[in-house]
């Protein structure tokens, strides 16, 4: 499971939530259409053994209204709240979902903002090894009287 694919699969449920809203990402500063999303994901923790790995991941929606209007916010948080409550669905797994968190952020403390993280362990896959088998074996047993 990627962090990419994490993003897709909240981008999906967010369109089909709001599907008049356009979602943009870290790499739009300016130019976007109000209203609309600003989702970011990030690694926040990741440990290894030799055939898995445990990761913990953060994900962050920010909800640019038209104006801001605590109401609407509010109803938002339940929305989010309803939409990633246990699971987040990518298509292949259903991820599982804890320490959902709403706040309204920036400067003015007036963008509706909700978090959550997503966690899960993946199997490491192995490379596979080309290197051909060892062909035929000859074997001659050798007596004492042989070496010369």
């Amino acid at each position: 499971m990627t962090l990419k694919e994490i993003k897709k699969a909240v981008n999906v449920a967010l369109k089909k939530a709001y599907p008049d809203c356009k979602i943009y990402g870290a790499d739009t500063i300016e130019g976007y259409e109000r209203p609309c999303f600003f989702t970011y994901v990030k690694l926040t923790f990741s440990e290894s053994t030799k055939n898995m790995t445990h990761k913990n991941v953060e994900v962050t929606i920010d909800y640019i209204q038209r104006s801001p209007d605590e109401s609407d916010g509010m109803n938002f948080f339940t929305k989010m709240e309803r939409l990633f409550c246990l699971k987040l669905d990518t298509g292949d797994r259903k991820l599982s979902t804890s320490n959902q968190q709403s706040d309204f952020v920036g400067d003015n403390a007036n963008i509706p903002s909700f978090s959550f993280d997503v966690e899960f362990w993946d199997a490491i896959e192995k490379e596979t090894d080309n290197t051909p088998l060892m062909g035929e074996l000859i074997m001659k047993e050798v007596t004492q009287g042989d070496y010369q």
